[in-house]
């Protein structure tokens, strides 16, 4: 019988919902055999059939087109809301769009073609279309004709951004709509546990500074250590690099030196660090590990008031090729290089001040390069947090003696009103990075000419000097 129904189907016979219609019959008809039979059913297999669709007397809806008049021409305007000078964490905001469209004519249009362009330092950060920024969209008609209100999401995570920092916004429609596109700014700050620089202590602890890895392992962190003064200072510094800061301080977990590193003096003021192969190899796998190790070791022991020298030993010899290819003859003394003061993220909200080295022809060079990389955070091809407003512009500063005048402008004053930690870290940024320079001590703010008297906790009715200490730890 079935045999006989496939074959009047291929001579077309019945229609194709005709035919649907009789395999349908007959696999309940099937169905009815097995249940008069005793035989278990797989009640799964109904699941294959739309059996509401096919005996319902509704047609499914056919969208329609209807055919526009070829003489319209469709205009647009487009309007903002919640839009100020500079957004900071933005979660949404409102794109209104109205047309000359009719509600007739509304499949004929598409209005799902806006856009996001996100700019970082004027490059292209990422773009992002509809799909990833309208979180809603609801068609509205005014007079019969077509109005769309967009609900934009702007938050950190939605827009999957991979830093914070401050961003040109551009908003765009398809080119066809002939709409002008909408630029605004936009800051992400996080809340952030800013290490500040502690205060000037007359306690009679040994307060000293001591260098670490940050959490990508890549550069090298100052942190200030307040302890009872100890029998040796010596050994203090040494055994406080032997262990790293604890979990949630943002910084690296591991060794930074090996263990057994002895500092011994071999002249007057001039002091040898001793490192041996067994424990070198425990901690030390790459050149980059070795180089920050002895980084550490210099940075933290030849500020101590009785070394001035450091030269290194593997096995109690200076050998070529025993510490990768490390010169260990080289004596190291203290330095006087420029440098400036970054911060970055790090799997907690902890922040800290880390120096960069930065080299320029003469001390006006420096300065001009320190401020734009405070406002860019781009320097030696890696991008650091923004610290400076990109609003923030220094009108002119002027170098005497030992002391330079920064002059700035409106900006300056309305950087982070409402967040005390960004401020006190844009602040000491300036600070440290400006009296970094060998020919710098002294730092006088002024807005337009006049004294700043309160901004982070500074009054610079008189020059200030930098900060007492760095990145203040304390003790854990």
């Amino acid at each position: 019988m079935i045999c006989s129904i496939i074959e009047l189907c291929k001579k077309g016979a019945f229609k194709e919902e005709n035919v649907t219609r009789l395999f349908i019959n007959l696999f309940f008809i099937v169905i009815v055999c097995f249940t008069l039979a005793g035989l278990p059913i797989n009640t799964a297999a109904l699941d294959l059939f739309d059996l509401e669709g096919l005996f319902s007397d509704e047609e499914p809806e056919i969208v329609e087109e209807t055919p526009v008049d070829e003489t319209f021409i469709p205009e647009y305007t487009v309007s903002y809301e919640n839009i100020n000078e500079r957004i900071y964490n933005p979660n949404e905001m409102t794109v209104i769009l109205k047309t000359n469209i009719p509600k007739s004519y509304e499949n004929n249009y598409d209005f799902n073609d806006i856009a996001l362009t996100l700019y970082q330092n004027d490059n292209i950060f990422q773009i992002l279309k509809s799909d990833k920024i309208v979180s809603n969209s609801q068609v509205s008609y005014e007079n019969d004709l077509i109005t769309i209100n967009y609900t934009l999401t702007l938050d950190y995570y939605t827009l999957g951004l991979n830093r914070d920092g401050f961003f040109d916004a551009e908003i765009n429609f398809d080119p066809s709509k002939e709409l002008t596109s909408k630029v605004f700014q936009l800051a992400y700050r996080p809340d952030i546990d800013y290490v500040n620089n502690g205060s000037a202590q007359n306690n009679g602890n040994f307060i000293y500074k001591a260098f670490f890895k940050n959490e990508s392992e890549t550069h090298l962190v100052p942190l200030y250590y307040s302890v009872k003064y100890p029998e040796s200072i010596t050994v203090e510094v040494r055994n406080r690099l032997y262990n790293p800061p604890p979990l949630g301080y943002g910084l690296s977990e591991t060794a930074i030196i090996p263990e057994r590193s002895s500092v011994s003096k071999i002249g007057d003021n001039y002091y040898g660090v001793f490192l041996y192969t067994n424990e070198i190899n425990k901690v030390l796998e790459t050149k980059e590990e070795a180089q920050l190790a002895i980084d550490a070791l210099v940075k933290s022991l030849i500020r101590l008031p009785h070394i001035n020298k450091l030269t290194f030993f593997v096995d109690d010899v200076q050998v070529e090729g025993s510490l990768f290819d490390i010169d260990l003859t080289t004596i190291y003394e203290q330095t006087d290089n420029t440098s400036v003061y970054l911060t970055e993220r790090n799997a907690t909200t902890k922040r800290y001040l880390i120096p960069i080295e930065i080299s320029e022809a003469n001390v006006y060079d420096e300065i001009l390069s320190i401020f734009n990389v405070l406002k860019t955070g781009y320097i030696d091809g890696k991008q650091w947090v923004q610290i400076v407003p990109p609003e923030v512009v220094m009108d002119t500063f002027m170098i005497e003696g030992t002391t330079i005048t920064a002059d700035f402008n409106e900006a300056f004053l309305n950087s982070y009103v409402d967040q005390p930690d960004y401020r006190r870290l844009m602040i000491n940024s300036i600070l440290y990075s400006f009296t970094s320079n060998p020919n710098i001590n002294k730092v006088l703010i002024t807005v337009n000419g006049q004294p700043v008297t309160d901004f982070g906790g500074y009054d610079f009715t008189e020059a200030q000097q930098e900060p007492s200490y760095i990145n203040f730890i304390g003790d854990y």
